[in-house]
């Protein structure tokens, strides 16, 4: 049981190391709003990330756009990079509290 866990478990990596590992990963970053792309035939969402180096990397979702996507500040990407982006298979949002004041 402990075994199977601790497989299931995927570790938070910096851009590069995304880029160099040859399994499922997950990176964080800030989406960068000016080109996010959305293609309601394929179901394919497609937008770059910028982490806290500097460092932009597109990712390639597949699946229905997640709701409150445009109210997202960040965003965890799981998945792997493979040819030339970081292509997603689960996206957990970070949006900005409800609760917090405003200034």
């Amino acid at each position: 049981l402990l075994n199977s866990f601790s497989e299931s478990l995927t570790a938070y990596v910096s851009f590069d190391e995304a880029k160099q590992k040859d399994r499922r990963v997950q990176v964080i970053g800030s989406i960068i709003r000016d080109d996010v792309r959305y293609d309601t035939d394929s179901l394919q969402l497609i937008f770059d990330v910028e982490d806290d180096d500097g460092q932009i990397m597109t990712v390639v979702y597949s699946g229905t756009m997640p709701g409150n996507f445009d109210q997202a500040t960040k965003v965890v990407c799981k998945g792997k990079y493979t040819d030339g982006r970081f292509v997603a298979d689960e996206l957990l949002l970070k949006c900005p509290s409800k609760y917090q004041g405003e200034s």
